[in-house]
């Protein structure tokens, strides 16, 4: 489950025209309204960002609205969710990479698209996208199978899985078993067919 956000919607509320989001202040705009919606979104449900075709996110507005959001979401401000970003472009992209990288920001963001394909904007060591990659094409992972899948110790699994959730890359149930407490992880879901 998702809570999808129109940006088009976004966008009328806050008097954008058409498929461009420029500025730093219309992105301190929209940074109060996508907040409100993570608000709202469910615990264990990530809030997704729907992009119109085509569309232009300059830096200073991806800045000061998903950038600005999603270091909050890594300091745990928000619970159990996560904020994806939907049908970004590549120049839109671009301008997400220039901002994280000048500021020197250690924040993977997740974007999606419809296809039910992904990809990482921003830093992320190669071990931890591997294991990433790993959990999207299960429907659930523990800290064991990930081991039994890499060859890796439960411990070094475990702490690459709680990484990830630290990123809010993944999200994370738990379990008690006769093993005692056990952290199950899942790609967040952004598709209605999902």
């Amino acid at each position: 489950m998702a809570h999808r956000y129109d940006m088009r919607t976004l966008g009328a509320q806050i008097g954008i025209r058409g498929r461009y989001y420029l500025t730093r202040d219309k992105g301190d705009e929209a940074y109060h309204l996508i907040k409100e919606q993570l608000k709202v979104t469910s615990e264990g449900e990530a809030l997704v960002l729907v992009f119109p075709s085509e569309q232009l996110v300059d830096s200073s507005f991806a800045d000061e609205s998903v950038v600005r959001l999603g270091e909050q979401i890594a300091k745990g401000m928000y619970g159990e969710r996560s904020l994806l970003l939907e049908g970004l472009t590549e120049d839109s992209m671009k301008n997400f990479r220039a901002v994280l990288k000048l500021r020197g920001i250690k924040l993977p963001l997740l974007t999606v698209w419809s296809t039910g394909e992904w990809q990482v904007i921003g830093s992320l060591e190669e071990n931890l996208y591997e294991t990433l990659r790993i959990v999207h094409q299960h429907e659930q992972m523990k800290a064991s199978d990930l081991g039994s899948i890499l060859g890796l110790a439960v411990n070094t699994a475990s702490t690459r899985l709680k990484r990830l959730h630290n990123f809010h890359l993944v999200r994370r149930e738990h379990e008690v078993s006769e093993k005692g407490l056990q952290y199950i992880y899942y790609f967040w879901q952004w598709r209605q067919d999902m």
